[in-house]
């Protein structure tokens, strides 16, 4: 096919012209010069055939046969059906591949369970892949493989443990998807503990709630016996009927525990005859508990305003039972009998110690430290106008401090503000307190310099070029201490109360105390997962709360490990409602997979909590052994593909033919760029010249 300029037209027009004119010379010249006039106007045809620059364009075909994918389910649950055998299934497979070869159709076959493999061979006995992945089956044959695609059949029971959604499906229905399913529709007995729903920390003494979820399979209003147990001690239990057909039945136990730290509760599922997996049975499930109660000893050596101020902002707090010991003119009222007897998570000196006692607790330090000591008992000074110096050093000392020859003017006020020590320390609250434009503190006084030494300042005062620490904590593990070097608390609370900072003090002095006391056993943030053991191809489910509301964050992460790598990361939501955060992800791999949950809170983020789950072998695919029909049956109906059981199966060979491709390609000659042209019009031009020099015309 020639293909043209579009001016042609006048082209061909001068021509035709040119042409007339030899014509006409033609009838009057000698014979001699007619030839040469004949290479001539040969020579301006082709000379007008270049510029013209047309193309020739031929058309081409070649057909080439289309594949056929054989995907062949290799996972544990194809080796459990009664019918076929294992032998039987794969001597028949292997037939159905002969025939297939026999009739010329080219072939591409897989495995698949977990992963797609290629190493299918004739008669091979690899059937025992921890779980079931249909949907990268079906993201497999999506994809351009390097060959054309007929269509598919895929040999399976149907028991997509993972990655499959049909209702997203999004094939090329010219491309059918044929299917083969494997063994009986009536499941295998078994029953298994789906999931337990619980808190991740609870407080000690009151009542939480413990769901259980039950899956079952191949059984119908069979009764089974649910127990939960602590401590080897049977807490509850109850007998359920259940539902069976993969349904869920629920089963609630409530606990009340009585001691603190990490509880475990025993969750276990009497076995069924003949049921196929126990394994799935039984769960152990930790739960942190908290204290309910911390004792608190405020101690105050003379009249001050912080004291009602502490007082209150300390009885805030429901959990905390306070003993106050005030000194008076006759001794300590209540007597010191009963601080010396009981056992605190936190001391407090308000305004202590004096110079009225002074000498009475010098000889109370040695029984003091060993009482801290041995009964783990956080200490916080609140410097009062009354201190005495000399009797505070040595209390001081036990804290890893000291007082400091003063560098400014005792008495008097002083601006001050946050470290950024307070960020780093207490990164949940809100850091707004750092932002010296967005508060103005009022100013305090100061009447004794402490010495930083080991200790970490929160705030401080800033004068000319010297800081003076105002809050200062240590920690020597498991004991903590403060002191505050303000005897104005008050004057930062009573003025909080009329601005719009109103809750400073209380935010200030709450986070110190939850910390002292390690109301949360030292954390912030409890997560666990909802399982102890799962099974390879299971959901992981995440679960956790932080201790405050104040330190939640909309934006949070699970990062998941094996060996030390990073192999997943997935969202946690956070709900309002319950107050937890919650997340899942697949087991993927067996053994011991760690995660860790990150925070985030603006351009900052923190790691949280870590934990750790055990991941069983090849277990998710005896829950459900049976041959899944109806979603098989969809998944070949989406595909306008068929669907035969295994005693069919060679039905399928009238539905797989040999298909091709035919593929049309156009290839272009342009005149203009040929090099025979070019050889031709030298030849031309060669004749001429000779012709010319025989009749004596150079």
């Amino acid at each position: 096919m020639f293909s043209y300029p579009d001016h042609l037209f006048w082209l061909v027009s001068i021509a035709i012209a040119v042409t007339a004119l030899f014509a006409y010379k033609w009838f009057f010249v000698s014979k001699q010069l007619r030839s040469i006039f004949i290479f001539r106007i040969f020579l301006f045809l082709i000379v007008l055939l270049v510029y013209l620059n047309p193309s020739i364009t031929k058309t081409d075909s070649i057909e080439s046969n289309l594949f056929w994918n054989i995907y062949v389910d290799k996972s544990l649950s194809m080796s459990y059906h009664s019918s076929p055998s294992i032998n039987s299934l794969l001597l028949g497979i292997d037939d159905m591949i002969n025939r297939l070869n026999k009739k010329d159709i080219p072939l591409k076959i897989y495995n698949f369970g977990t992963e797609i493999d290629t190493n299918w061979v004739l008669g091979q006995r690899n059937i025992n892949d921890a779980s079931t992945n249909l949907g990268k089956v079906l993201n497999h044959m999506n994809q351009d493989n390097g060959y054309g695609v007929a269509g598919s059949l895929i040999i399976t029971d149907g028991q997509a443990n993972q990655g499959i959604n049909i209702s997203s499906i999004n094939h090329d229905k010219n491309k059918p998807i044929h299917i083969i399913g494997i063994g009986d529709k009536i499941p295998l007995v078994d029953v298994s503990i789906f999931s337990i729903n619980a808190p991740p920390v609870i407080i000690k003494g009151e009542n939480a709630e413990i769901e259980v979820l039950l899956s079952s399979f191949g059984v119908q209003n069979q009764r089974v016996n649910v127990t939960i147990h602590s401590r080897e001690k049977l807490l509850g239990s109850k007998t359920i009927n259940l539902s069976g057909e993969g349904s869920i039945d629920k089963i609630r136990f409530m606990i009340n525990p009585d001691k603190t730290g990490e509880v475990e509760y025993k969750i276990q599922v009497n076995a069924l005859p003949d049921e196929v997996n126990i394994l799935n049975n039984k769960q152990i499930l930790p739960i942190q508990v908290l204290k309910n109660e911390y004792k608190i000893s405020i101690i105050t050596g003379a009249p001050n305003f912080n004291t009602s101020v502490l007082k209150n902002i300390l009885k805030e707090n429901k959990n905390f039972q306070i003993d106050h010991y005030f000194l008076t003119k006759n001794g300590y009222l209540p007597p010191l009998k009963n601080f010396w007897d009981t056992k605190y998570d936190l001391i407090l000196f308000d305004n202590h110690p004096v110079k009225e006692n002074k000498e009475e607790w010098k000889s109370f330090l040695r029984i003091f430290a060993k009482k801290i000591l041995s009964q783990k008992t956080s200490f916080a000074i609140f410097l009062g106008n009354d201190i005495d110096e000399n009797s505070l050093k040595p209390f001081l000392n036990l804290m890893d401090m000291d007082i400091k020859q003063p560098l400014i003017q005792l008495g008097s006020s002083y601006n001050w503000k946050f470290s950024k020590n307070w960020e780093a320390i207490f990164p949940f609250q809100n850091n707004d307190l750092t932002d010296e434009k967005k508060i103005d503190h009022p100013p305090l006084s100061i009447n004794t310099e402490i010495d930083t030494l080991n200790s970490k300042v929160l705030a401080s005062f800033k004068i000319s070029d010297v800081t003076i620490p105002l809050i200062q904590i240590s920690e020597k593990d498991p004991l903590r201490y403060l002191v505050f070097s303000s005897p104005e608390l008050h004057k930062l609370f009573y003025k909080a109360q009329n601005d719009d900072y109103k809750n400073l003090t209380y935010q200030i002095l709450n986070t110190l105390f939850s910390w002292l006391m390690k109301t949360g056993n030292g954390k912030d943030f409890y997560f666990r997962s909802g399982k102890n053991t799962y099974q390879q191809g299971e959901k992981v489910s995440i679960i956790g709360r932080p201790i405050k509301e104040s330190e939640k964050s909309s934006d949070a992460m699970i990062h998941i490990f094996s060996d030390g790598k990073k192999i997943n990361s997935k969202p946690l939501a956070y709900d309002n409602k319950t107050g937890f955060y919650t997340g899942q992800f697949w087991a993927s791999k067996s053994g011991k997979l760690d995660y860790n949950i990150e925070l985030l809170f603006g351009e900052k983020s923190l790691i949280v909590s870590e934990g750790s789950v055990l991941v069983q072998e090849s277990q998710i695919e005896l829950n459900n052994v049976f041959l899944n029909e109806k979603l098989l049956q969809k998944l070949s109906d989406a595909t306008n593909g068929s669907f035969y059981n295994w005693t069919d199966r060679l039905s399928v060979l009238n539905d797989i033919n040999k298909k091709s491709n035919k593929e049309i390609f156009q290839s272009k000659i342009i005149l203009h760029n040929s090099r025979l042209l070019f050889f031709i019009i030298i030849f031309v031009l060669t004749l001429e010249w000779m012709l010319r020099r025989k009749n004596g015309f150079m």
